[in-house]
């Protein structure tokens, strides 16, 4: 399997990787496997600001959880909740930069995992970093949510790998 090239599935109702026509206030990104974790580009617009032109830390907090809460999945093979989350917001994110939102895993333990993640643009910027505890869902939580998951031609699905 090409990772690179490789996506991950949607939730039509997500806030960040929901479809527009189901939730129009959606982020609307599509998660990629990377060779390290997880990835996802992000142009915010002004539908995502706080103060004028600045993004809003709860965007950039969204963002953080969502790709480092997958960067653990991919890597396990489950799906898996946040139970803490860590943000150091390093500088505030002007509205139209082009970024890429990165997530990896850290350390698995018996019971949870951590991962960690950075918000940057194309010249290495860090605008945000962040650390969680993921704990695994119980099976059958897992197999609904696989049910109402969207899948697309280029999307891998994590718990039939």
């Amino acid at each position: 399997m090409n990772k690179n090239k490789r996506f991950l599935p949607t939730y039509k109702g997500c806030i960040v990787c929901g479809q527009r026509d189901t939730n129009p206030n959606t982020l609307n990104v599509r998660f990629r496997i990377a060779d390290d974790g997880v990835e996802v580009p992000f142009t915010p617009d002004y539908r995502q600001e706080g103060y004028k032109g600045i993004v809003h830390g709860g965007v950039i907090t969204s963002l953080l959880d969502e790709t480092i809460g997958w960067a653990v999945a991919v890597q396990i093979k489950k799906y898996f909740v946040t139970a803490e989350l860590n943000i150091r917001f390093v500088k505030p994110l002007p509205v139209g930069t082009n970024v890429i939102v990165k997530g990896r895993v850290i350390e698995h333990k018996s019971r949870y995992s951590i991962a960690g993640g950075e918000i940057t643009d194309s010249t290495g910027q860090v605008f945000a970093r962040a650390e969680g505890k993921f704990i695994p869902m119980p099976d059958e939580h897992a197999h609904k949510v696989h049910n109402y998951l969207t899948f697309l031609k280029d999307d891998v699905d994590i718990l039939n790998l």
